[in-house]
């Protein structure tokens, strides 16, 4: 994994970081209370962009992704999936219009598949497809005083759900949830003076995998590696974070998708379970039942260790 040397040495003051199975690990010095903490800073480290650019990158697009590229706007984003023939999620990110270029934001180990998967539908349109991750950094703003810190913070009012603005060298965009949260993305100067600014308004770091229980409570579904190539849209509740067009037209595994809209979504379905931490769970891992027969699989999970339980978001079989 590739990432910014200068962003880690930056964030080792107020933790620690480790590299382990190709993931970095950051652990703050003050570890964050999820539910008392009103902002929260979550590093997100393994995260990637993709540029997808070039004067046929819209209609190239267009005929990839689930979502209609129409409404991907400078202001306005969308949570999406690019699918195999067969119907079958490759990965999904978040898509957002900047500069005439396209940015979609992915786990890191998911960016390679979903590179590689559009390039060869990419052979005879001019588009280049290229990761930008070193140049570009993120980092994830949690909780009810997000907006008013970040307003206090760029002197602007930060977007709606899934919408995005701009300020100076920082995008900021919302993502889809109850709670308030925010993705904030920019070169390593934009990013260390927000940081620094966030934890003069009472923001507190906080790791990675705080981002993931959140995630898991909206129900967002990152598709990873090892769950690459196994669910349908509906089944992972695309449709209902609007991340699927029914009416755009074709895209690869549209009938698949259209199918299963308009016939009947199928039996698996997206589900948030806990269990106790004795079996830590990871993405790919399959739920076994009593009787050990398979009756599901992980999709993200986050490790409660107060209450030494682990919640899981999977597609129960």
């Amino acid at each position: 994994m590739q990432f910014n040397s200068d962003f880690i040495n930056f964030l080792s003051a107020y933790g620690s970081i480790r590299l382990e199975d190709d993931e970095y690990r950051f652990e703050p010095t003050v570890i964050a209370q999820t539910e008392s903490s009103a902002l929260l800073l979550s590093p997100l480290l393994n995260w990637t962009w993709l540029k997808v650019s070039g004067v046929d990158s819209k209609k190239f697009l267009q005929g990839q992704l689930t979502c209609d590229m129409e409404s991907v706007t400078a202001q306005r984003g969308h949570f999406a999936a690019h699918c195999n023939r067969q119907g079958q999620v490759i990965a999904t990110f978040y898509i957002y219009l900047r500069a005439e270029a396209y940015y979609l934001h992915l786990p890191t180990p998911s960016a390679p598949i979903l590179q590689k998967a559009l390039q060869q539908y990419a052979k005879f349109s001019k588009v280049s497809i290229e990761l930008v991750s070193s140049d570009l950094l993120s980092i994830g703003i949690i909780g009810t005083n997000s907006t008013k810190a970040l307003r206090l913070c760029l002197g602007l009012e930060p977007p709606v759900e899934r919408q995005q603005c701009f300020c100076e060298t920082l995008y900021v965009h919302r993502v889809p949830g109850e709670v308030e949260r925010f993705v904030c993305t920019g070169n390593i100067s934009a990013l260390i003076n927000l940081w620094q600014e966030l934890l003069m308004h009472k923001g507190v770091p906080s790791t990675e995998n705080v981002w993931h229980w959140y995630d898991i409570q909206a129900f967002l579904a990152h598709i990873r590696p090892k769950t690459s190539a196994l669910f349908t849209p509906h089944a992972i509740a695309l449709p209902e974070h609007q991340g699927v067009s029914f009416t755009k037209g074709c895209y690869t595994g549209q009938e698949i998708v259209a199918r299963m809209h308009y016939l009947g979504r199928g039996k698996r379905k997206l589900s948030h379970i806990t269990r106790n931490t004795d079996h830590s769970y990871s993405p790919g891992d399959v739920l076994l039942d009593e009787n050990h027969k398979p009756v599901g699989m992980v999709l993200d999970s986050y490790s409660d260790t107060v209450q030494k339980i682990q919640h899981l978001l999977t597609v129960l079989y």
